[in-house]
């Protein structure tokens, strides 16, 4: 298979006005429908359950063994992404 190599990127085609009009507005839509589905999802993680975690879960720190609570220094939740 050969690739045909140029030094210029392909543009885009020139349109009239309305024909990039009627594209943006649909390029907005997909925007918005893509933004309300990202606040949907980080809504839907906000109410995840907790999990209880024991407490003496023994971490290697820098100065070896140290329990969560220590590693954390004593928060009580901790929330990772």
């Amino acid at each position: 298979m050969w690739l045909l190599m140029t030094s210029e990127p392909a543009a885009p085609p020139v349109v009239d006005r309305s024909a990039f009009q009627a594209e943006l507005d649909a390029l907005r839509a997909r925007e918005k429908a893509h933004t309300h589905e990202g606040d949907a999802i980080a809504a839907a993680r906000r109410r995840l359950p907790m999990v209880k975690m024991d407490p003496d879960i023994k971490l290697t720190g820098a100065h070896g063994p140290v329990t969560l609570l220590d590693a954390f220094e004593g928060r009580q939740q901790l929330i990772a992404y």
